[in-house]
Order: C-alpha cells, then structure tokens, then sequence
C-alpha cells in the first residue's frame, strides 16, 4: 500500500482530508505489521543461505543455486520472487542476480567496511530469539537482559564483536564531520570512545596536520593498533586507555565525542563536556557528533534497537535526549563560538574555550 486508490470521491472537505490521515495511517500499520516481519527474515534467511554471497560473485540459474544451497527448487524460486518483491536480487533472463542496493548492504562486508548491514544480521536475530519475543515479560519485570557479549568488554574477542558493529554503518556522518570540523589549525585531537580508529583515520586523511589520542577500553587498544597500522598511520593515531567516566582526559588541542554523548541525560553530558573542558587550552575547541534521536516524526530504530534492551536493565544512562539542549550546556560550562551543522540525521555542534 503507497497510494491512495484512484476512485471518484465520496467525501470533500474535512471527511476527505481524514481519509486521507486514515490512509496514511493504514500504511504505517501495514509496515508495522507485515513490512518489518518479511524484510527483516528474507535477508536473514538470505544470509544464511549464502545468497547474497553467491549471487555476488556472479549472477546464477535457479538449478545451480539449487544445489549450491541445498534447497528445493521450486520452494527457493518462490522464496527469490519474494526477495525480488523487496529489491534484493533481479532476473537477468534465466538467471538471478544482486541488485546494486542488496550489493552494497548484504554482501561482502569487507568491501563496504563502513557502510554494510551484515554484521547486524545475526546480533539482531539473537535479540528477537533471546529477548525481544520476551519483551512483555521483561516490562513484567521477569526477564533482564543479558548482552550476547560481555559489555563492557573484556577481552580482545568481546571488543571485535562490538566494534565491528560500531564501525559499519559510519561512512556517512564521517563525510558530514570531515567537511564541517574547524580541525585546519588544530595539531592534536582527543576521540573519545573512539572505537576502532575508522573515524580518526578519516580525519587524519582529510587534515595532513593532525595527531590523535584514541580513547577507547583496554581490551580495544589492539584492535585500534592494527587498523591504524593497516591504514599507514600509526604514527598519527595513539591509542590509550582512559575511563572516559571518571578519568582526567589526555590534553590537546580539541576533543571530539563522536556518537557518544547523543544517549545520555543532560547531567552526564555536562559531566563530559566539563572533562573536555578541562582538557582544553584557551582556544581549544570541542565537537559534538550526534544522531538524531528525538524526531517525533522519524523513529531513530538504530537506537531504539538499544533503548529496548534497557528496559531490561537495572541501571541505564539510555535515554531520549533533544540535541538542542547542547548550545545551552557548552555555555553553562564556559566555551563560547558555538556553531551547529546537520545531515544524514546526525547533528554537529562545535565550540571554543575561551
């Protein structure tokens, strides 16, 4: 359902007009229904048959994927004619093929390190097995939740989980912080909760004078070290391990939360912000990556996926937070020259210590 039904109207005025709200609102309890059900399960099926991977190497015929997957023809033809339905694979005449979107999102998530949905497929299939079809007992309050790993992390293992999935869906808000960050006269920066390294990386690249301190666990700091090394930068990027809580911050010339600070109330966030601060020689300058999570007119279910879990939780500092209260808490701690950009759903605010 995505338009209204071409039919002579019945109504005018006012009954028309709530027609149409009432249609509007049909489709979204059809997607809520039936939309996320069928796209969500296809491409986990998808995955787990090695479609996407198969079909990636090359467009191949109904008997050979057949036996390539192990399926029964005519059930894994019906099975490709949904997935065309959704504009995951195409027929190029006998034979099934990627479409360009299934290419970038579900296959070879290597290729499209910072831009792939692959990583998420079975972590979320874990949530929906393990908790989510729980859900109503966890509001009873009878089930808590439990990460699939350890969190926080404690072993190099328990970091790759995480940050594989932190680094793949970056590459656009990267773009929105490398063209918007006043960094040009900046030498050293602060990344706070850094992850991996792939945002730093990227500034690094796009600011030939930059040097960066990475803060991120412990048991992350190898992970970060083979990446940078990876990239040709490990004499740019430094990795330390700080407790961004309750730790002093390295000095430098800026400090930058990437993604970090966008869950948390407005007292944690001055906490932070005031950490930074102190961090920070007069004209140094902090930056605010967000995502934009209190749309009341645009779900952000990338968090919302996370906000769940911690209805589980006995302590959590999750919560929905509109990034307009920022300008107001940088000035209550005492920067000045506040700016603010937005795109791709992200906001960026930047200021000065004076």
């Amino acid at each position: 359902m995505a338009t209204a039904p071409s039919v002579e109207p019945t109504t005018t005025g006012a009954a028309a007009l709530e027609q149409q709200e009432l249609f509007a609102a049909t489709n979204r309890a059809y997607e809520m229904v039936f939309k996320g059900t069928v796209d969500f399960f296809v491409i986990k099926a998808a995955k787990d048959l090695d479609l996407f991977d198969l079909l990636a190497a090359e467009p191949r015929t109904l008997a050979d994927l057949a036996t390539l997957t192990e399926t029964v023809p005519p059930r894994l033809e019906k099975f490709l004619i949904t997935l065309e339905q959704v504009g995951l694979v195409a027929r190029q005449d006998d034979r099934w093929k990627l479409t360009p979107f299934a290419d970038q999102f579900f296959a070879d998530p290597e290729r499209h390190r910072n831009m792939t949905m692959v990583p998420f497929v079975d972590y979320i299939s874990d949530l929906i097995e393990n908790y989510y079809l729980r859900l109503a007992d966890v509001v009873r309050g009878k089930v808590d939740f439990t990460s699939i790993v350890p969190h926080p992390p404690r072993t190099r293992e328990d970091s790759l989980f995480y940050e594989t999935l932190h680094r793949s869906n970056i590459q656009l808000f990267v773009e929105l912080l490398v063209k918007r960050a006043r960094l040009a006269d900046v030498q050293t920066l602060v990344d706070v909760g850094g992850g991996i390294g792939d945002i730093a990386a990227a500034l690094c690249q796009a600011f030939p004078n930059l040097k960066v301190t990475l803060i991120n666990l412990p048991s992350a700091l190898d992970l970060v070290r083979e990446n940078v090394a990876a990239k040709g930068l490990s004499d740019r990027i430094t990795p330390v391990a700080v407790d961004m809580y309750r730790e002093p911050y390295p000095p430098g010339d800026a400090v930058l939360f990437s993604r970090i600070l966008y869950p948390m109330n407005a007292q944690f966030c001055s906490m932070l912000l005031k950490k930074a601060y102190d961090a920070l020689p007069s004209g140094g300058k902090v930056l605010i990556l967000d995502m934009v999570i209190s749309d009341p007119n645009h779900p952000n279910y990338d968090y919302l996926t996370h906000y769940l879990c911690a209805i589980g939780m006995g302590f959590s500092v999750l919560e929905f937070k509109d990034h307009a209260i920022y300008p107001d808490l940088l000035r209550q701690i005492g920067f000045t020259d506040i700016t603010f950009d937005e795109g791709y759903e992200h906001v960026l605010y930047q200021a000065v210590k004076p």
